[in-house]
């Protein structure tokens, strides 16, 4: 048996990753350019414009603020509604049902065989019940 060693890898060298690099720096510097030239025409721009007033008075913050109040409670009464209405349509109700420890080591024994818990092997023999009648 020879052992020999792995050839080593050939190392890479820095032309492509100075060339990303610089390309990318190039490019940063004339969005920087461009984005300096197109700021300074803005501001050439709202500057000739003359300034108007605004017709309407500026809103106080206590009464925008109360403004805002108003708006998510009578958002908050809308969903109450709506929450409302749907526990009216509800078809589900909770039932609860006892049941001897001699019939619970009869349903445990059963929902085992079936692979079931014992509140699935419940509803499923109801379920069957309801069909039959």
């Amino acid at each position: 048996m020879t052992i020999t060693k792995k050839p080593s890898r050939p190392k890479k060298t820095e032309e492509p990753r100075d060339a990303i690099a610089s390309a990318y720096i190039e490019a940063t510097e004339k969005r920087a350019k461009t984005e300096s030239a197109s700021a300074a025409a803005a501001v050439k721009k709202a500057s000739a414009k003359p300034k108007v007033k605004s017709e309407l008075p500026p809103a106080e913050p206590a009464e925008a603020a109360s403004a805002l109040i108003k708006e998510k409670k009578s958002k908050e009464k809308g969903k109450e509604k709506d929450k409302a209405k749907k526990k009216k349509h509800k078809k589900k109700e909770a039932v609860i049902i006892r049941f001897e420890d001699a019939q619970l080591a009869g349903i445990d024994t059963s929902a085992d065989a079936l692979g079931l818990s014992r509140a699935a092997w419940v509803r499923m023999v109801v379920a069957r019940a309801l069909a039959k009648a």
